[in-house]
């Protein structure tokens, strides 16, 4: 006749816990370490997806609040993202206090891991407790022998550490399972540990330049936070950083090497202008654009139909800079009274005869707008990826648990200890006990 399946009773350890077992308990609860692992995970795209507040800023409120404001109208959420302070992670007060926390959990948990790995190293009785498992008590009315016993634990583990004590009054039986995955179980903690440190790293020994506007053919430096250039070549195609040299697409966005990131985040028409005088190049001022002053300008057009004016003061002559719709550039020579001394429409460069002496040469181009970043911890993150990989991959494919038993005529009394999925495995032992006897 088959027995009726025995009820499991989740058991705990006797006697009231010390204060210090109760801030353990707490800190190692697995609730409060799934809501830091994801504030945290949070913050870590943030800190991979959000600018940053540039670092020569920092110590300015004033450009720092206008960059900021210019960050969060940039992107759908922006006022949220700037409100939670994700733009400005390395001064985030908040972000001081989960960080350390996270820090602590987590070492809370290596240490839970590190000590339940050294106490299962050999087959010992559930009546010792070990940290961050579960246990259940049962008690089935028919006894087991040595044979039955081994045999009922090599049915739910592959290659099983059992034990069998026989008594006079009271045999003692004991099983586990999977004992030495629980040092690679500890490669998660380690994982997570080494992301938290990839983190805080970059945080405070990273930086970001913001923006860099480069014309085709001109370089920028990112001293003094790293000893490289950025540069756009001179058909404005490709960008390039070195050294040592990496060069990309514009088309692209993005171009990365040891650490140090360069994305586009803008671009945009332009036109470079040169005016010759028998072959001379003459200065010319952008009018609209900071005064600037050059044998050779790149004006930039914001949107279609934007106007820019240039002067070329050693020639009494303006020009004036039309972008169409169909990026070619109008281009009008006005003299001394504002009279039109040309109208004409560029698609391709071009040289255009003013006179004699005088040849304006036009080609239309495009700039882009570049945000530099150094993240060069960023390379931990991927050794931390592998490392929760493995762990991860232990703990599901392994998990521990061990069970005994004490046998007397009266039947078998049975305590389990494992990880809270484990307790079906347990449930399947006593279905197995209870319909041989």
């Amino acid at each position: 006749m088959k027995e009726t399946a025995p009820t499991l009773i989740q058991s705990a350890p006797e006697g009231a816990p010390s204060l210090l077992e109760k801030v353990w308990r707490a800190l190692a609860h697995p609730v409060l370490w799934a809501i830091l692992t994801t504030l945290v995970a949070g913050v870590l795209a943030a800190h991979l997806g959000l600018p940053q507040l540039p670092t020569a800023l920092a110590n300015d409120p004033l450009a720092a609040a206008t960059w900021l404001d210019s960050a969060a109208s940039a992107m759908p959420g922006g006022r949220v993202f700037r409100a939670l302070g994700l733009f400005d992670l390395a001064h985030n007060l908040a972000l001081r206090a989960l960080l350390p926390l996270y820090a602590a959990v987590l070492l809370l948990h290596l240490a839970g891991g590190a000590l339940r790995a050294w106490l299962v190293r050999e087959l010992d009785s559930p009546e010792r407790w070990l940290p961050g498992l579960h246990a259940w008590d049962a008690v089935v009315d028919s006894p087991a022998s040595d044979a039955t016993w081994q045999e009922e634990c090599a049915a739910i583990c592959a290659g099983p550490r059992t034990a069998f004590e026989a008594g006079e009054v009271i045999s003692l039986g004991m099983c586990d399972c999977h004992h030495r995955a629980q040092w690679l179980g500890l490669a998660w903690e380690l994982g997570l540990l080494t992301a938290l440190a990839a983190l805080l790293l970059n945080l405070y020994s990273g930086w970001q330049i913001d923006p860099i506007v480069l014309d085709p053919g001109q370089s920028a430096s990112l001293t003094p936070y790293a000893a490289r250039d950025v540069s756009l070549n001179e058909d404005a195609s490709q960008l390039a950083l070195c050294c040592p040299l990496v060069a990309t697409p514009v088309s692209r966005g993005s171009v990365r090497s040891d650490g140090v990131s360069i994305r586009v985040i803008a671009s945009g028409r332009a036109a470079r202008v040169v005016l010759l005088a028998d072959g001379r190049p003459l200065q010319l001022q952008a009018i609209e654009e900071s005064a600037r002053v050059a044998r050779q300008l790149v004006v930039h057009f914001p949107e279609s139909r934007s106007e820019r004016v240039i002067a070329a003061p050693e020639a009494n002559l303006a020009f004036r800079l039309v972008a169409l719709d169909d990026g070619g550039v109008r281009v009008q020579a006005l003299d001394a009274d504002n009279q039109i001394l040309f109208s004409q429409d560029v698609r391709d460069p071009a040289a255009l005869p003013i006179d004699e002496t005088l040849i304006l040469q036009v080609a239309p181009t495009s700039y882009v707008t570049l945000r530099a970043q150094g993240r060069p911890w960023t390379w931990l993150l991927p050794l931390a990826g592998l490392l929760m990989l493995a762990g991860l991959m232990a703990r599901w494919r392994r998990p521990y648990w061990r069970v005994g038993v004490r046998v007397n005529d009266a039947g078998m009394a049975l305590r389990w200890q494992g990880a809270a999925r484990t307790r079906s495995l347990f449930q399947r032992l006593l279905d197995d006990l209870t319909s041989t006897h």
